[in-house]
């Protein structure tokens, strides 16, 4: 375990449990069984204070028999038992199921033309989905295929943005940021459909982001003078 306590650890812990709740909600239980391995992970190896614990504890216990009664959690994997305070054995089996789902996406993907074409349109429609847990963990190190995904995203953002449809172009920006939140270019262009928009705190937010991630970058720069121009 951790030496120091850190309140805010436990905090995180909660923060995503409560995004594995969501998930199942909306039947993304890759996602689902993504973060609550994370969550089981960071609870074995946190030191907290007795009552965060005890707290995080039942709050576990409570999701794994919502999970158990989930119809979308046993439609994937039928009928499952989960046991209260076993983390450890919680842990290696929803490990196991986490497995699964992704053997199963690779078998989903092998049944077209392995082209990085094809992949890459199997993986946006997972993106599309929401299912962005599950679209990361097929993107991988692929840089290549990666690099193929953003710049269709980036080319819909821009296109969309020229003709106005400035919502539709958020929502492809985002799309990408969701696989790859520190490409600077997307947010770049993030920021630019925010001020076409005239929602100067969001445009602001990701020009700064850009920036922290290339300080050198000199067009994201002047955006963010200009904005702050506009704001004075």
């Amino acid at each position: 375990m951790d030496e120091t306590i850190v309140r805010e650890r436990a905090a995180d812990i909660s923060r995503t449990l409560g995004s594995c709740k969501k998930f199942i909600h909306q039947g993304n239980v890759y996602a689902c069984l993504s973060g609550f391995k994370d969550v089981l992970e960071k609870m074995l190896v946190t030191r907290m204070l007795p009552q965060d614990e005890k707290d995080l504890q039942e709050g576990i216990n409570e999701f794994q028999r919502h999970l158990m009664t989930s119809a979308a959690f046993r439609n994937a994997f039928g009928p499952v038992t989960f046991q209260d305070n076993d983390n450890e054995t919680s842990l290696a089996f929803v490990r196991q199921l986490v497995n699964v789902s992704e053997e199963e996406i690779t078998r989903n993907l092998a049944g077209t033309e392995e082209t990085r074409e094809n992949r890459a349109l199997m993986i946006m429609r997972l993106i599309d989905k929401g299912e962005h847990e599950k679209a990361r963990a097929l993107i991988g190190t692929n840089e290549d295929l990666l690099c193929f995904i953003l710049q269709t995203y980036n080319a819909r953002g821009i296109q969309a943005r020229r003709e106005g449809a400035c919502d539709k172009a958020v929502a492809e920006f985002q799309k990408a940021l969701s696989v790859a939140p520190d490409d600077e270019g997307i947010l770049y262009n993030l920021a630019r459909t925010y001020a076409a928009k005239n929602e100067k705190k969001p445009a602001v937010e990701s020009i700064r982001k850009a920036l922290q991630i290339n300080p050198a970058f000199t067009e994201a720069q002047a955006l963010l003078n200009h904005l702050q121009q506009g704001a004075g």
